[in-house]
């Protein structure tokens, strides 16, 4: 369960939209919220040197940290009203952003990580590019990454529930998203008015070309989809099993063929081919690990089409990070197989297993 919510603040009233929902979330779960202002130093485009490392007893450091700590005290006095009778604490801490902001969430023990990023925020930098694969291979805890001009998780509305995507491959890495996925969820909104949507994207391989376009095999295709329908129905039956969503909470899966894996997610995510524009989701949510399955959704240009183009809020879940309370360790994690379906195995051909 999250409980310590750590919000990373750079002094803008964009990334301060964070604070919303960690006080939600907070409030939820019983819980707190800390807010972490980072001074990055060396300052950007300085090199580290003799004369640029920090000494906590110059006049310089002394000054930084008195202006963070009164930005904090003034934030958290203009979002009282949201963080009423919550436990708030507040930090202040210098160097690199991702690295402060990881050692902080050991230190503060905190269970998630609940940021907005906006073009001008130095936090934007380490989510994009070499910085964003250390943020999905290094993050102790979760991160619930919001976008400035995307929405902040609207809370459920009368006729329509709060709508979860949950991508998944076939491996056990991308499985470890849905637990703690369900129980962030749990949070954010009552069971009936929860919707879950399990979705499996396959990439059929073609036996030929037309105009420089793929062709398709069509028997291949029926056959990955038959596969990775059951496999979703699988989870699906596994999930109510073990209990890991409350019986209120309507949960469902579909299909989708597509070469482009994480440009087919955000069409979906967005609902483009639906008929009703809100049946689009509120919410993905993603397992990453440092050598397969959906890592390769979190590196290089992906990254930056999720983390930056899409304006849906991110839950970002690395298994290794995951506690040992909640099931899951970081060497079982990267030992663990894949359910691999045994039409796929038998004959040799490439299935939809891995894809993400």
């Amino acid at each position: 369960m999250f409980r310590r919510m750590l919000v990373p603040l750079d002094g803008t009233a964009a990334a301060e939209r964070a604070l919303l929902i960690a006080a939600h979330l907070a409030r939820a779960a019983q819980g707190s919220v800390t807010v972490l202002r980072v001074i990055e130093w060396p300052p950007p485009g300085v090199l580290a040197d003799s004369s640029t490392l920090f000494d906590p007893s110059s006049s310089l450091a002394e000054h930084e940290i008195t202006r963070a700590t009164r930005y904090l005290n003034e934030t958290v006095q203009n979002y009282a009203q949201a963080l009423e009778h919550l436990p708030v604490e507040q930090e202040v801490a210098f160097g690199p952003p991702a690295s402060t902001v990881f050692s902080a969430a050991r230190l503060e023990q905190a269970d998630l990580i609940v940021l907005c990023t906006h073009a001008a925020s130095r936090l934007k930098r380490w989510l994009v590019g070499s910085m964003a694969q250390q943020a999905v291979r290094r993050s102790p805890v979760p991160l619930l990454v919001f976008h400035e001009q995307g929405p902040l998780l609207p809370f459920p509305r009368p006729g329509r529930p709060l709508r979860l995507l949950l991508p998944l491959d076939g491996s056990l890495t991308a499985e470890a998203v849905l637990k703690p996925a369900l129980q962030l969820l749990a949070l954010l909104a009552p069971p009936e008015l929860s919707l879950v949507q399990l979705v499996s994207v396959i990439d059929v391989p073609g036996y030929g070309t037309l105009g420089g376009l793929r062709i398709p095999d069509p028997g291949l295709r029926e056959q990955l989809q038959e596969e990775a329908k059951s496999y979703l129905e699988g989870v699906m039956q596994r999930v109510r099993q073990e209990q890991l969503a409350d019986p209120a909470v309507t949960i469902t899966s579909t299909v989708i063929t597509g070469s482009n894996v994480p440009g087919v997610i955000l069409k979906h995510a967005a609902a483009e081919d639906a008929q009703d524009p809100a049946q689009h989701f509120d919410l993905i949510a993603l397992a990453t690990h440092g050598r397969s399955g959906l890592a390769r959704l979190l590196l290089g240009s992906v990254t930056e089409q999720l983390l930056t183009s899409s304006k849906l809020p991110l839950f970002i879940v690395r298994p290794g990070m995951l506690r040992e309370s909640d099931g899951a360790q970081e060497e079982s994690a990267g030992q663990a197989g894949e359910h691999k379906p045994p039409a796929a195995d038998e004959s040799g051909v490439a299935g939809w297993t891995g894809l993400l």
